[in-house]
């Protein structure tokens, strides 16, 4: 540890006058990392300019950097952004940069092929099931619950749930009930009947009325907010912001089951990864320094009491979880019952094939069997053409 320190200290005061670019798609950071890039500055003298992308952007424009040379030093990027590591250029992580208090299960996140890609910052990124108590005395535990409550909700004008309906982030969560999942090593499997049950479960909710598929995310998230829907799918990023938007009328509980088996988000990291292999430019010793620097305890402290963001130290996850309300300690339930997000090329190329597949079964234009078998195509194709 006091290694790990001394090589922060001395990284820091090492790196005058330099410039580094940081992107990120984190909504909520949009004007706290930039201030917190100028604490760091006026600490260190190391300017971190600061760019926000939203979420459905930020990759592609990752890669069209790498390709026109002007990638940033550094992205703070959903874990599994590392199944496209060959595309994005990016750097492997030594492990003398990874703070020793990191959890096993954040560095998971970053490894692929026994090599390190990124540095955690922020776990969790899992999906949670809000509610209104203001309609909702006792939550549902099963989605026949929750169809069952909806009728009288709508009688006083109450839409029942809302979620991004046609994000594969969200679907993904109630394949496992089933027995399936989109990869299994660094293979494609979606070409399964788990994956053909979980498509028609999932259409079968949008078409008996229960959620409006085109409400998107922040449609649900605004509309939940302000009291016009009872129940919303939202992720741990959005704990902090809605539970003071609904007050004492906000409440959390684990997401429905399906047939008695648990639905299962996936979740992540939010980690910092190194296009255009940054770590092997001049200004390594620069990125390094404030690489570490977000690894402090003090700045994972902050993600959490700033942010709202679980952090990945061991220490302060245990402090955390050592006080957690009643609402934080579902929060970290459901964590316990989500799976990792596998930062594989596989993982990747599934994300892309699923939105083909989906696509054509929601809108009826194609069976259940068709839809997977494109989806698993697809997929193949994408995960033959970047292995290339």
């Amino acid at each position: 540890m006091a290694n790990w320190c001394f090589l922060l200290l001395f990284i820091s005061f090492s790196s005058q006058a330099v410039e580094l670019m940081l992107w990120h798609q984190k909504e909520e950071a949009k004007l706290w990392l930039p201030n917190v890039a100028k604490e760091y500055e006026e600490k260190t003298g190391v300017k971190i300019n600061v760019a926000f992308l939203p979420t459905g952007e930020l990759k592609t424009t990752l890669v069209r950097s790498v390709i026109d040379g002007t990638a940033p030093a550094m992205a703070l990027v959903p874990s599994d952004f590392i199944g496209d590591r060959g595309k994005l250029q990016l750097s492997t992580v030594d492990a003398s940069l990874l703070s020793p208090a990191q959890t096993s299960e954040s560095l998971a996140t970053v490894m692929f092929d026994e090599n390190y890609y990124g540095v955690p910052l922020q776990g969790g990124n899992h999906l949670l099931l809000f509610y209104n108590r203001k309609f909702v005395q006792q939550p549902a535990a099963t989605w026949q619950q929750l169809i069952t409550q909806a009728k009288a909700l709508r009688e006083i004008n109450v839409q029942p749930i809302g979620w991004k309906y046609g994000e594969m982030y969200w679907f993904c969560a109630f394949i496992p009930p089933f027995g399936g999942f989109p990869v299994a090593d660094n293979r494609v499997t979606l070409d399964t009947q788990a994956v053909r049950d979980a498509l028609t479960f999932y259409r079968n909710l949008s078409r008996e009325g229960l959620i409006d598929p085109n409400c998107d995310y922040d449609c649900s998230f605004d509309r939940f907010k302000n009291g016009e829907f009872a129940y919303a799918i939202n992720g741990d990023w959005a704990f902090k912001e809605t539970a003071s938007a609904l007050g004492d009328d906000f409440g959390i509980t684990l997401l429905p089951t399906i047939n008695g088996k648990p639905i299962q988000p996936m979740y992540g990291t939010l980690s910092l990864v190194y296009p255009g292999y940054s770590l092997n430019s001049p200004a390594a010793e620069a990125i390094k320094g404030f690489s570490s620097y977000l690894q402090s305890p003090e700045m994972q402290q902050r993600y959490y009491d700033d942010l709202g963001a679980l952090p990945v130290n061991e220490q302060i996850v245990a402090k955390i979880k050592s006080s957690a309300s009643p609402e934080m300690q579902i929060l970290l339930k459901q964590l316990e019952l989500a799976r990792g997000a596998p930062p594989t090329p596989a993982m990747s190329a599934a994300w892309l094939g699923m939105r083909k597949g989906f696509a054509l079964f929601i809108d009826g234009h194609g069976s259940a069997e068709e839809a997977t078998a494109l989806m698993q195509r697809f997929s193949e194709h994408e995960l033959q053409k970047n292995s290339q």
